[in-house]
């Protein structure tokens, strides 16, 4: 039950509410027949004992007349009426005591009272009869379900801001900072709703804050390194200007990988994705790692995938890059088939779980034991094209892998 939704939990209730009313009705609708049919049984009785009792006095018309008064009964003087009554009517009750028999006879919706005793007999029909009437049953029946649907949705239309907040929360979570949960509710939703809208107005005024930042210093970073290029431009050709020219562009990239990052850690970015070939990934990868390839070792089985070129290559580069800087021997291994992408690299067993190197924010702890970033935009890359990121140990070695789904 802790598992279900609280929307699922209130209807459940409430149907079960609903059936146990319904049988409510129901056993006190047996229950009150059948006190029904006990003082109609009392009251033939009643009757038949008083008429049977009077027969022993050999009572006159007018003690009669009396009787029937009293219980609300004529007789049936007609001969022919009385046997077609006794020949075709339903007996419902048959009693023999020691004053006499008496037969309770139903004909043509009418009750009838058959007394024998002696010499007499006498049918005497019932003008008080009357059949059982369900009306107070569904008159409680209908009260009682009209007040359990009545609270069923006062308690929905209570809850409905409840579901509002939920949607809202969602949107923001998929990057939607614009939403506005404030509520003028006092209750414990309201509350909540209040409450959350003044976290999103803190977290998009930090958001703000700081992607306000990255982009001032990416622009102050890239006009000092643009007129660096151009004067570089004019050396002329020498070991050292080409030496100046990689490491400028190597500026360059890390400016566009911070624009990336920023993007991400704002969540605006968007995977572009194409049809490619993971060739074009890791040409493009190497193209921005700027390295020596020989201190790659691949085995690449090439497959077209659905996927964000640009991305998919810094997730690449950043993760051959920490395998060749952290690795015992400067080397990185990368395995590739259509389903993983493996890069192996030699040396000590991560100190800590993936899930620590993966997190945002936290570098200069992660600089103490050689990770920045980079580990935290390949989780977050991978999220985006729906892919797992996972680590092991085995055999002396680091494997960091990509399932591709």
């Amino acid at each position: 039950m802790k598992n279900i939704s609280i929307s699922t939990f209130i209807n459940f209730i409430f149907f079960t509410a609903f059936l146990a009313i319904v049988m409510g009705s129901m056993f006190f609708t047996k229950v009150d027949k059948e006190f029904f049919e006990r003082n109609q049984h009392k009251r033939y009785e009643i009757i038949a004992n008083n008429f049977l009792s009077i027969f022993q006095q050999y009572p006159t018309y007018a003690q009669l007349n009396t009787l029937y008064s009293k219980f609300n009964t004529q007789a049936v003087r007609n001969r022919n009426l009385k046997l077609l009554i006794l020949n075709n009517a339903s007996e419902l009750e048959l009693h023999r005591t020691f004053l006499g028999i008496y037969r309770v006879l139903e004909y043509e919706d009418k009750i009838f009272i058959y007394i024998q005793q002696y010499g007499y007999n006498i049918m005497l029909q019932d003008l008080k009869a009357e059949s059982y009437s369900y009306t107070k049953a569904l008159l409680i029946l209908f009260s009682s379900l009209s007040l359990i649907l009545s609270l069923f949705l006062m308690l929905k239309k209570k809850l409905m801001p409840l579901s509002r907040l939920n949607k809202q929360i969602n949107e923001f979570s998929k990057g939607n900072f614009n939403i506005d949960t404030s509520s003028s509710n006092l209750d414990e939703i309201g509350v909540i709703a209040n409450n959350f809208n003044n976290s999103r107005i803190y977290i998009n005024n930090l958001i703000s804050s700081k992607n306000l930042f990255m982009r001032n210093m990416m622009h102050e970073l890239k006009t000092p390194i643009t007129k660096a290029m151009f004067a570089i431009e004019t050396l002329p050709d020498s070991k050292n200007k080409e030496i100046l020219s990689r490491a400028h562009n190597r500026m360059n990239e890390i400016i566009k990988e911070l624009a990336t990052i920023e993007k991400i850690t704002s969540k605006v970015q968007i995977a572009d994705k194409q049809d490619i070939r993971f060739l074009n990934i890791y040409t493009s990868a190497i193209k921005i790692l700027m390295i020596d390839s020989s201190k790659i070792d691949s085995k690449i089985h090439d497959f077209r995938l659905y996927a964000d070129l640009n991305l998919l290559s810094i997730v690449l580069k950043n993760l051959l890059d920490n395998a060749i800087k952290f690795s015992s021997n400067h080397k990185a291994l990368l395995l590739v088939n259509e389903k993983n992408i493996d890069v192996l690299s030699q040396g000590e067993k991560l100190k800590y779980e993936l899930d620590y190197y993966t997190q945002a924010f936290s570098q200069e702890e992660k600089r103490s034991d050689g990770f920045g970033l980079g580990l935290y935009i390949v989780k977050t890359i991978c999220d985006l094209h729906d892919y797992k990121f996972t680590y092991k140990y085995e055999n002396g070695k680091n494997v960091f892998s990509i399932k591709i789904k």
